[in-house]
């Protein structure tokens, strides 16, 4: 019985002999990724640029339009986006992104420390006083942002309490100066953390005011995630070094592995396919979130294995092959020779992502877009980027050698 095969055996296409025009169209689709960085500008998500990303379902139907309308006209909440997430149209789902961050605004803030503190005085009967409370500037920042502490010291000329004041009468100061929080006292630090409660309350009496019954007021908000702007720089900084680390740490396995004349076209190869896929995903718009970075990480990882694939075969042919016989014949040979392998296992992870590309939704959605475009970069790449470039590096290698010997001979002659 006939096997069938997609690639046939002996297949001798000229990648090699044809491989400037596809990497200059690489390089220079590399290099438009970069520049639209600066032009259009990625879409931060929430976790990168600060803001809250509020998940919330509905019992009866309500269009996204009444949802963004809702958010829209509220002042309370800056460049509002809502995103559908399911098929569920009688009881839908949506996820509402804001830049607001909190609704503790910082004048807020100073009326209510001036109020609990003077609470405190009074509730201890003179002993204990406010120690530690967030500083809040105007000009840097809008507000509180998410959990902060506070300690309670003994006033002027009085010693601590032996028992810490209670985490409810805490609460209950607060509230009566105008914040609702939970409290949980640390002992080993002696200090009360405090989560403010106003942003979710807040939102969730919105949606209660204005959809009623179709609106679950104890269960219709799944989810409240709210990062400030210094947490989203942090996951922002942290992204880039981890696609930066990854990176290396291949450079360095491939330069272990089979020698310095591979490691630094493999890594060239994923930085262009990386720059493609960037591109992109600033073209689309699509929302850059910790699931796209993980995207990315994942697209690094896959892009190295066609390239490894690849170069042990060309390791393998050269020890094979006359010595005579040209590097760019071995190259090419190798990729024709991997050519099957690399056309099934691209086209078979094709046939997993591409569908959750097509009828996916949210991060899932975005992760299945990232990496269809991905497979196809990385699989075009590690053919016509990784290979050649390894020819250039070994050619770059035997002159650097010939330099060496040549200088090492006239410093012989001279001696």
């Amino acid at each position: 019985m006939a096997q069938f095969t997609i690639i046939k055996p002996n297949t001798n296409i000229q990648f090699i002999a044809h491989r400037k025009p596809v990497m200059i169209g690489i390089f220079l689709l590399a290099l438009v990724g970069f520049i639209l960085t600066f032009v259009i500008g990625p879409n931060w998500g929430t976790s990168f640029e600060g803001g809250t990303s509020i998940t919330m379902h509905f019992d009866q139907p309500v269009g996204a339009e009444e949802v963004r309308k809702l958010f829209v006209d509220d002042p309370r909440f800056e460049s509002v986006s809502v995103q559908s997430i399911g098929t569920d149209e009688a009881k839908p789902r949506y996820v509402v992104r804001t830049r607001t961050t909190t609704t503790l605004k910082c004048a807020d803030m100073d009326k209510i420390h001036e109020t609990f503190t003077n609470s405190v005085v009074t509730k201890s009967g003179n002993v204990l006083t406010v120690g530690q409370w967030p500083a809040c500037n105007p000009k840097i920042e809008d507000g509180i942002r998410g959990d902060f502490f506070v300690t309670l010291v003994p006033a002027a000329g009085q010693e601590a309490p032996e028992t810490p004041m209670a985490d409810e009468d805490v609460r209950a100061l607060l509230m009566s100066a105008g914040l609702e929080a939970e409290v949980v006292y640390e002992a080993s630090l002696n200090r009360y953390t405090v989560k403010p409660q106003g942003i979710q309350n807040d939102v969730v009496k919105l949606l209660n005011d204005t959809f009623g019954e179709r609106f679950d007021e104890a269960t219709g908000v799944d989810e409240i995630v709210t990062v400030g702007a210094e947490v989203g720089d942090k996951f922002r900084s942290d992204a880039i070094v981890s696609i930066l680390m990854a990176l290396g740490l291949m450079l360095l396995y491939i330069a272990i592995r089979f020698d310095s004349r591979y490691a630094p076209a493999a890594i060239i190869s994923l930085a262009m396919s990386t720059l493609v896929a960037w591109g992109f995903v600033v073209v689309l718009g699509l929302e850059i979130t910790l699931e796209t970075v993980a995207a990315f990480l994942t697209l690094v990882g896959y892009g190295i294995n066609d390239t490894i694939v690849n170069f042990d075969r060309i390791r393998e042919n050269i020890g094979l092959s006359d010595p005579k016989t040209p590097l760019e014949t071995i190259v090419n040979k190798s990729i024709n020779d991997c050519l099957s392998r690399t056309t099934v296992t691209s086209a078979t992870t094709l046939f997993a992502v591409v569908p959750l590309a097509l009828i996916g939704s949210g991060t899932t959605r975005d992760f299945a877009i990232i990496m269809s475009i991905g497979i196809c970069i990385t699989t075009v790449n590690s053919i016509y980027i990784s290979c050649p470039f390894m020819i250039i590096m070994d050619k770059w290698f035997k002159k650097m050698n010939e330099r060496n010997a040549a200088k090492q001979e006239i410093e012989e002659a001279s001696v």
